[in-house]
Parts: C-alpha cells; structure tokens; sequence
C-alpha cells in the first residue's frame, strides 16, 4: 500500500485587487470619546441646571438670598383722599342807639336817630347835608345845608304822605327859621343868613300824622 500523501489542491488566488489593511471594528464605535464632544458635556450640563434653576426660582422654589430669578412683584395702587372741613363761627351784634345818640349816616351826613319806637310812636333820624360841614357835627359859618329826616312807624315802615313835619332852626333860645312840610320827606334848606352868627345851633322837627302818633327830634350843631 502506498502511502505517499496526495498533494494539497492548489489555492485559489482572492479575485480582485487588494482593498487594503482591515478595518478595526472597535474604531468604529468610537465617535462618543472624541474629546471636543467630551469638552462640551461639563458646558451643556452647566446650562441645563442654569435654567432649572431660573425656572425654580420664578415659581417662589428658592429662598430670596440664591435665588437669581424672583417671581414678578405685583405693586397695588392705593388713592387716598383728604378731606378738610374748616368751620367758620360768625357772630352778629346788633346795637340799639339810644334816643339821645347822635351818629353819622353813610352820607356823612350830620344825623340823630332813635331805634324802632314802642307801640304807637313814630322813630324819627334828622340828617344834615356835608354843605360847609368842617368836622364832627361842625359847620362854617355862612354855609347852607339842608336838614331832612326819616320818620319810622312801630313798624319800621318809612312814613311820607299823611306825616307833617314842622322845621324849626334856633341859635341858642332865638328861633333864626321856621317851615312846615306837606310830607314827612320834605326837609329845610337852612339859609346862609341863618347860619352867619357863630355859635350852637339847634335843628329841631316836630311831626304829626293821621294816623295820631306824635314825635319831636333835635339835632344840635355848632357854627364857626
């Protein structure tokens, strides 16, 4: 028996041309270690955690010392009004003159007047016009001013028709004019004549009415 080997069949040459060195295949799994990508992951991670943070901090999760992102303050507007109440006490005296006060009108003019009379008497004011007055109740010598008056019922009620003034002008005791009126608003036009003379004068009406009340009013003055 033979026992010389057969010889081994010829291998066959790989068709094509060589391609190369084999690959690795652990290379190809290696893209997540590349170390730019591995630098950035700290960076991503310091974002991430950035804004959770924001995020806790607008929904009141941190306290006020750390926390970077406080929520939205809300500001209420509150109007307050001032009121200022000033009370104002207003006191109003009326005087009575008595029936011997001597006052002066709003005129200026030389007046005597009375209040409101009692029950059926008259209240009469005498007055004087500023012609030649020098002063208080003072006139200058030869001047011309007329007297009139105001005659008042136990009303109040100014008297004109149915009064009848008598005007009577003395110098001392000696009458220097005299003149009787149809109405209570008629007056006397004191000439210069009468009044040449210094000295006290006396101007004097007396009043009678329809009516039945009586009354008399002197007013003094004195000429210089």
């Amino acid at each position: 028996m033979d026992q010389t080997k057969a010889p081994a069949p010829a291998q066959k040459p790989a068709k094509g041309p060589a391609k190369g060195p084999a690959k690795d295949p652990a290379k190809d799994y290696a893209w997540h270690r590349h170390p730019a990508l591995i630098a950035t992951i700290p960076v991503i991670g310091a974002l991430i955690g950035s804004v959770l943070t924001i995020v806790a901090g607008q929904n009141g999760k941190l306290p006020e010392s750390i926390n970077p992102a406080p929520p939205p303050t809300t500001v209420v507007a509150h109007e307050t009004t001032t009121a200022t109440v000033t009370a104002t006490e207003t006191t109003t005296q009326t005087v009575t003159p008595s029936p011997t006060e001597e006052t002066s009108s709003p005129d200026s003019s030389t007046s005597s007047s009375v209040g409101v009379p009692p029950p059926g008497t008259l209240a009469i004011t005498v007055l004087m016009t500023t012609n030649g007055k020098i002063g208080p109740n003072e006139y200058r010598a030869g001047s011309a001013p007329t007297a009139y008056a105001r005659v008042n019922d136990e009303s109040g009620q100014q008297l004109g028709k149915g009064c009848y003034p008598t005007w009577v002008v003395k110098r001392g005791s000696t009458t220097v004019q005299s003149v009787r009126g149809e109405s209570c608003g008629s007056g006397i036009d004191i000439s210069r004549d009468s009044l040449k003379v210094r000295g006290l004068y006396h101007v004097t009406i007396s009043v009678t009415t329809d009516a039945g009340p009586k009354a008399t009013k002197t007013l003094d003055f004195q000429v210089t």
